[in-house]
């Protein structure tokens, strides 16, 4: 400043003149700009008698040289200013108020219907006050008058982005595990298993790593096969005159592998598959409906010693048997019960039991042979001729065969398959 011709107090308001013209121009990340002037702040001159020392060191005789040339004097002109008016100053200009403020969001993972994908992260516009207020203190002090938020890095960040390798990573597993979508029909329901059940069966290790819970696949497997098991559980039946009946032998019947459809569920679901499933079964019916005997079953009565058989609801044969003689030990026919003809031949010859010797108590020939409950089925006998029903059981039944008379048998034979069930009772 020119100082020519002023008293040191006259150069001292100079000083205090000028500074009081500081301003501070604060440039946003969207390019606008902000100025702060020092009276915002009572930026003003401390007297450190530094005027007044140069004012002694002057040579007044040397005043005519210093007319043509002119001499250059430096002088710090230390300041103070009130520290708590910068806060509420700059929590005044726009950018720093909280409601034009946008903070920061990591980018995550978001669930859609059909899957995860990563919403990206958001910038924003807050920034980071404490630093802000710092930096517009150490510029005031330093007489800075430029600031730039986005040179110093004042904006606050996301701390996850887009490209996080392992936000992405856990998206893919995610994915992965949540990808198959399988269709079960068990008795005319449909279950099906996609990305909203899967996804009710993640869970997570110690280590936030994820996976299937398997006891809710197990659990799944088990209330399909609940649904449809019938083998080896008491059996309603509507016998031929309408009586109800239970019948508490049942090796006849759905039962589900539960072990080998769970494998099967793991390795659909391990692999994103997208199809059809069915359950693995250790024992089949013939019939799909709560009524699952089928299209075919037979029906034997021990005490009427009567046989039929129905195909598509049609009587197809009445006939008088013979059972198993239950005056000998151990040959009654096993009743109460429901089983599956296991196989079916013709032209077969029977042979009971190996005596002492090494031979068969009988053998029997036969043209049809329909085996039901282990040696004992159904087939002809021709040694009975015409003799069939009555009370003929209770004196000279057969060893637990259900004999029939050959028209009967071959009938029965050609309508049956095996799988087909019969019930004794």
């Amino acid at each position: 400043q020119d100082c020519s011709d002023k008293t040191a107090s006259e150069v001292k308001e100079l000083l205090q003149e000028k500074i009081s013209e500081y301003t501070l121009n604060i440039t946003t990340k969207e390019g606008e700009t902000y100025t702060v002037t020092g009276p915002q702040f009572h930026l003003t001159y401390v007297d450190d008698n530094g005027v007044d020392q140069l004012l002694t060191d002057q040579k007044p005789l040397e005043w005519i040289l210093h007319a043509f040339r002119g001499v250059k004097d430096e002088v710090s002109s230390k300041t103070t200013y009130e520290e708590d008016a910068v806060e509420p100053i700059l929590k005044s200009l726009p950018f720093m108020s909280q409601a034009n403020m946008v903070q920061p969001r990591d980018a995550a993972l978001q669930e859609t219907a059909d899957g995860y994908r990563i919403a990206p992260e958001v910038e924003g516009n807050a920034v980071d006050e404490e630093k802000v207020i710092s930096l517009v203190q150490d510029a005031i002090q330093n007489g800075t008058t430029e600031l730039s938020l986005v040179d110093q890095d004042c904006y606050l960040k996301p701390a996850v982005y887009q490209n996080d390798e392992s936000l992405n990573e856990q998206m893919n597993t995610l994915n992965s595990l949540t990808g198959a979508k399988l269709t079960y029909t068990v008795k005319g329901t449909v279950s099906t298993i996609d990305h909203e059940v899967l996804k009710s069966w993640l869970v997570q290790d110690e280590n936030g790593n994820y996976s299937i819970d398997e006891s809710k696949e197990k659990a799944f497997i088990e209330q399909l096969a609940d649904q449809i098991d019938t083998y080896g559980k008491s059996r309603k039946f509507t016998t031929h005159d309408g009586a109800q009946i239970t019948l508490a032998t049942n090796r006849y019947g759905w039962q589900g592998d539960r072990e080998k459809s769970l494998e099967n569920l793991k390795t659909a679901v391990a692999e994103g598959k997208e199809q059809e499933m069915e359950l693995s079964y250790s024992h089949k019916a013939k019939g799909t409906s709560d009524n699952d005997l089928g299209d075919v079953y037979v029906e034997i009565s021990i005490d009427r010693q009567t046989m039929w058989c129905y195909k598509n609801g049609q009587l197809v044969v009445e006939t008088p048997v013979v059972t198993g003689d239950i005056s000998k030990e151990g040959r009654a026919t096993p009743k109460n019960g429901c089983w599956p003809i296991f196989w079916k031949t013709t032209e077969y010859t029977m042979k009971g039991p190996k005596d002492a010797n090494g031979q068969p108590e009988y053998t029997a020939f036969v043209h049809y042979w329909m085996p039901f409950n282990g040696g004992v089925g159904i087939h002809d006998l021709a040694s009975r001729g015409n003799n069939f029903g009555g009370d003929i059981y209770k004196t000279n039944g057969s060893h637990g065969c259900i004999n029939t008379p050959l028209e009967a048998a071959k009938t029965i034979y050609e309508t049956v398959s095996v799988g087909t069930p019969v019930i004794v009772y």
